[in-house]
């Protein structure tokens, strides 16, 4: 293959850049919580690393199609290091007990890590090193174009494919990441109320009732949470002080474990709650930790679910302002 034909590579490379970083400035609120539950080392996972990276993507994207020479060279290494740290990081997401959302491209593809996940992301590096070969070579991508050693055709085709692509295997990870399951809006967009599961659940102390009977007594908000998911942390730790401003309702955690499995466990009321065989999490179509739902005394969910620390946080919110706990 023609040395400038593998030009392709930065090209391919800088639209990637460039739909991460327009996801990642979309979705700051994803962003941030996937460096969490990614375990990113705090050195580089502060707020202005976090708010400053889709910056650098574009920045990254920009220099490689138009800086050639040693300028050049830095930015291929830079994209060598940058993807090779996101390979690193979605690997060893893997062998977490907790599943982790990726958020790698902001709010256009979130989704939970997988292998499938991994081999992108280990593609993504070799397209990077590709990259830095051709920036040894000298010339920018726009050199080559304006030279005609790089007809723009080949561009536009490489566009083209990647856009098609996208269209026809992008959506076959839609139905993981729905957020609302069974509990739904109508085509008024009004809030389509169900009745509450009679999903058998295990209380903190070791008995076992399901979610139908406790809700008939008081109403339940439900807060699915994993003892090593670090975008929960907030969550877990916000759980008392809902309980002391919510006393209508039973604010109760709950974990995949079994009681004397987690220290999340509390035999105390309201007590925690153990979905071990993940009912709970299939039934709500739940994507991820945290997560919430609230269960009406009437039988039927009254609100949620939620995903997400931030959305959890606003949905309690929201609840004190049905109650009248605080203006809206």
């Amino acid at each position: 293959m023609p040395t400038d034909a593998l030009a392709l590579a930065p090209v391919i490379l800088a639209v990637v850049l460039v739909v991460s970083a327009v996801g990642k400035l979309r979705s700051p609120s994803a962003s941030a919580e996937a460096f969490r539950d990614l375990r990113v080392p705090a050195p580089l996972s502060g707020r202005f690393v976090v708010e400053a990276l889709p910056w650098g993507e574009l920045l990254l994207a920009v220099v490689l199609l138009l800086v050639g020479g040693p300028v050049g060279v830095v930015a291929g290494v830079a994209a060598v290091l940058l993807f090779t740290a996101y390979l690193v990081l979605v690997v060893r997401a893997l062998a977490f007990d907790e599943d982790v959302e990726c958020a790698c491209f902001g709010e256009f593809a979130p989704g939970r890590i997988t292998r499938r996940t991994v081999v992108r992301n280990a593609w993504l590096v070799a397209l990077a090193a590709v990259t830095l070969g051709v920036a040894t070579q000298g010339s920018s991508v726009a050199a080559r174009v304006a030279d005609e050693r790089l007809p723009w055709w080949w561009l536009v085709a490489a566009l083209a494919t990647a856009v098609t692509t996208w269209l026809v295997a992008g959506p076959a990870t839609a139905p993981e990441r729905r957020e609302d399951p069974p509990a739904h809006t109508d085509e008024e967009g009004d809030y389509v109320r169900t009745r509450t599961p009679a999903l058998p659940v295990t209380l903190g102390d070791g008995s076992v009732t399901h979610l139908r009977r406790l809700s008939e007594a008081r109403p339940q908000l439900l807060l699915y949470v994993s003892e090593g998911c670090a975008s929960c942390q907030d969550v877990i730790a916000g759980a008392p002080g809902w309980r002391d401003d919510l006393p209508a309702l039973d604010v109760r955690l709950v974990v995949r474990s079994a009681p004397d499995e987690t220290a999340l466990a509390s035999p105390v009321e309201p007590q925690s709650l153990h979905d071990t065989e993940g009912l709970v999490y299939e039934s709500f179509g739940l994507r991820g930790t945290p997560s919430a739902v609230l269960l009406g005394a009437d039988g039927l969910l009254a609100g949620g679910p939620v995903v997400g620390a931030a959305n959890v946080t606003a949905f309690v919110d929201d609840i004190r302002v049905e109650l009248g706990l605080m203006t809206s």
